[in-house]
């Protein structure tokens, strides 16, 4: 590998470690909200799927926009 190639893809990297500690923290808030969503459920409560969805998709979706967004910065 070049000296420039090497240095790219430092620099690649570099930049890609904000945006990976993010997404870990946003996976282990999701998980926690989705714990209290279970653990606060009623015994006598039977959610169907597109309950158990609806913990997920809303925030997915700003999350991916914040993929795209650093995309197109890139």
């Amino acid at each position: 590998m070049t000296r420039s190639a090497r240095a790219s893809a430092a620099r690649a990297a570099r930049d890609a470690v904000p945006f990976l500690v993010i997404t870990a923290i946003w996976i282990v808030v999701m998980l926690a909200v989705y714990g209290l969503f279970l653990a606060s459920k009623p015994g006598d409560v039977a959610y169907g799927p597109s309950i158990h969805a609806s913990v997920f998709v809303p925030p997915l979706v700003g999350f991916l926009g914040h993929t795209v967004h650093e995309i197109r910065q890139g």
